[in-house]
Parts: C-alpha cells; structure tokens; sequence
C-alpha cells in the first residue's frame, strides 16, 4: 500500500548547518499539520477525524525527535523526514492489515513534508467543469475528504483496500470507488499522476443514480 514515492536526494550537510535543517523541518511538519487541520475543518464530519489524526502523525514527538537525529549526524531536512518516516513505515507495514491499512496515511503527510521542503507541488485532483471518475495509483485521505461528489463521479485505484482511510471516505460521500485494481497505476502513469475519464460505463451511470435516490 502507499501513494507514490517523493523521494529527495542523499546528501550530507555540514554540522554547522543542522539547526538550521532541524528548523526547517519542524516548520514544514507544522504548516503540513495546520493544512491537514485546515482540510478537516473544511470537510467536516468523519474527514474531519480522519485529517486531524493525520496532523498528529505528522506532529508525533517521537517521530520528530528521529528526525532530529538524523539531521544532526548530517541528512538534510527532506531525507531526514524521509528516513524516518520510512522506518515507521516498516513498523506498520508489518503490524498486521489494519495497522498496515493506515500506511498510506503515513506515505502522504511524508509526501506532503517533503514536497514543501523542496519546493514542489503535491499532487492533487484535477481541476475540472465536468463530471468524472478519477483514476490513480491511490488517493490520500486528505484529497479524498475534499472531493465534490458532483464532480467526481467515481474514483478507481490500484492500492488502497475496503478499510483504508480513503475508501471510507469515499462510502461516507456517496462517491462510488473500486480498489486494489491491477493496473489502474499504469494508466494513470500514463496520462499524468492522476487522470480522469469521461462517465461512459453505463455501472458509473447506475451508481450515480443509485446515489442520488
């Protein structure tokens, strides 16, 4: 499980420059942490649990004080957040299948750390004026709690499972989603990080009729 990998470069830093680093990172985790809030806020109701736990993750004190350790013995701010979020990532990965279920929630407050540390967009949802179904590799709860079921029609992943953040984000929204798809990373890949398609599957046009009874 997981969303995609951002993964910065390996590169030492001098020690001179690791409160600098550690400062660094403390306000990324915290602008992430108070976006997440901010989502939560704005979504409400079970997203809004979902995003604040999210925030905690991201603001955890023993996950703060390994980064700490990994800037003062010479990683930057992004690798360190990086290789310490990894390791949780282990821990979980192998706590069994819930514990291993929220895996993708640690992936995307790692992802959404480090893209603000080197300056790049995270993905998102794309911008569109017409109904869609929204295909990609996975969805973090943090876009999925956003989602406009207007809009969105549907979604269909490749990762993720029926008890991951996202898929009981998506049955709290009424927005219909296929899961754990072979192959729904490849075609997103293909077209962009995420992609949409027209409605065309006469199932998407019962689902949504399903929907708005």
């Amino acid at each position: 499980m997981g969303t995609a990998v951002l993964e910065p470069p390996a590169k030492s830093i001098p020690a001179e420059e690791a409160e600098r680093e550690q400062g660094r990172a403390r306000q990324a985790v915290e602008a992430v942490a108070a976006d997440l809030i901010a989502r939560g806020n704005l979504a409400g109701g079970e997203a809004q649990a979902v995003l604040e736990a999210q925030a905690m993750i991201a603001q955890d004190p023993e996950l703060i004080a390994d980064v700490d350790r990994r800037i003062a013995v010479g990683s930057t701010a992004e690798r360190g957040i990086y290789d310490a979020f990894s390791h949780y990532r282990e821990l979980l990965a192998g706590a069994g299948e819930y514990m291993a279920g929220r895996v993708a929630d640690l992936d995307d407050v790692r992802n959404r750390i480090v893209a603000r540390l080197l300056g790049v967009p995270m993905p998102g949802v794309p911008d569109s004026d017409e109904p869609y179904v929204l295909i990609a590799r996975d969805l973090a709860p943090a876009d999925t709690a956003l989602l406009d079921p207007a809009l969105v029609l549907g979604f269909v992943t490749e990762e993720g499972g029926p008890t991951s953040h996202s898929a009981i984000l998506a049955r709290a929204l009424g927005v219909p989603a296929i899961v754990a798809l072979p192959g729904a990373g490849e075609l997103a890949e293909a077209r962009s990080s995420r992609s949409t398609v027209p409605p065309v599957s006469s199932s998407w046009s019962r689902a949504r009729r399903r929907r708005r009874r």
